[in-house]
């Protein structure tokens, strides 16, 4: 799972409560990736401070005594300058400083920032290609890849991490990156209701049949964060993990505990996509999880609550749940099954 959403950042016991969940339903990999966190992304630059420091090292001490791996990703598109050696430098500093306190990991992440070059430099050297910023992007991934120590390959995110088509994007990238850096890709859409095997192909042919690791925007509420999307994940073809795919990354909701209920039913998923089925996994994780869930929406709840409603059975909660509900509609459609 990713700590990837925009918006407040959990706090550290909200993590480190996670963490333990991720163990104990043995989803195996934490990507420590908040979008607001200055010192992952705005602040890349700059190190973290003491405290904060120390508390990514109990995070990642933490992940290893529940036998997860924690990752580290790292956002500079914002501002960095590609070309200039200072600034891979100081990219490298904030890995090493990580590094002192336990993470083993890197990611490297170029989501959601223009397709624009920051300096007269990288104009001087990337303007002429097809695509200025993927070329910077994909080079700048290569160096940054060969000059990291650790064990798996670098995971790097593009800008074009969803959908099938082509693009002067892709072709830069499947012209320049190194075949052994995996890249992220999150399905047909931003949001992907379904993945299908045929569309990870497409998607690996486009960047030039290299691996994938699928960054799953479910259940992933920072759009609409007053929607909880509390059901089972549907929807994804057993048949991807003969393809190239690398794993599936779940990116959780804004709210860490209400997270539990959705990410229960995708370490399910993931642990036999054969023999997964949504009911018989969303039943197991009710029984679970339910009541701590319906506990948290509850404390969201801030009008008084009167007969809310209700679903028959259990199919027909999973379908009320499928397109997401308010707090106080969860808070209802949960009760009787808690």
């Amino acid at each position: 799972m990713i700590e990837g959403f925009y918006g407040t950042p959990w706090t550290h016991e909200e993590r480190l409560d996670l963490i333990g969940f991720c163990g104990d339903v043995r989803l195996n990999t934490w990507v420590h990736a908040p979008k607001d966190d200055p010192y992952h992304r705005k602040l890349w630059r700059d190190p973290y401070p003491d405290e904060e420091l120390a508390r990514l090292g109990e995070l990642a001490a933490a992940a290893r005594g529940c036998g997860v791996d924690f990752a580290y990703a790292i956002a500079p598109g914002l501002s960095i300058r590609y070309s200039h050696d200072d600034e891979f430098d100081l990219l490298l500093a904030k890995c090493e400083q990580v590094h002192s306190v336990g993470i083993t990991t890197v990611q490297l992440l170029w989501d959601d920032v223009q397709p624009t070059l920051n300096c007269a430099e990288d104009e001087e050297r990337y303007g002429g290609e097809e695509h200025p910023s993927g070329a910077a992007q994909a080079e700048l991934s290569n160096r940054f890849g060969a000059a990291l120590d650790q064990d798996g390959p670098l995971v790097v995110c593009p800008i074009a991490y969803s959908g099938t088509e082509d693009s002067a994007y892709r072709r830069a990238w499947r012209r320049l990156l190194d075949p052994s850096i995996v890249v992220y890709w999150t399905g047909p859409e931003v949001v992907s209701m379904a993945i299908a095997r045929e569309e990870l192909d497409a998607a690996v042919d486009r960047f030039g049949d290299r691996d994938l690791l699928i960054w799953d925007n479910y259940p992933v509420n920072d759009f609409a964060s007053e929607w909880f999307f509390l059901g089972p994940l549907r929807a994804r073809d057993p048949r991807l993990w003969s393809g190239r795919v690398r794993g599936l990354i779940a990116n959780a909701m804004v709210q860490a505990v209400p997270s539990k209920l959705p990410l229960a039913t995708v370490a399910d998923y993931l642990a036999d996509p054969e023999s997964y089925d949504p009911l018989t996994s969303f039943e197991r994780a009710l029984a679970r999880y339910g009541a701590e869930v319906r506990g948290a929406l509850e404390k969201l709840v801030w009008t008084p609550h009167k007969v809310g409603p209700s679903a028959p059975d259990l199919a027909a909660l999973v379908e009320a749940l499928a397109l997401g509900v308010d707090a106080a509609t969860g808070f209802a459609l949960l009760e009787p099954f808690v």
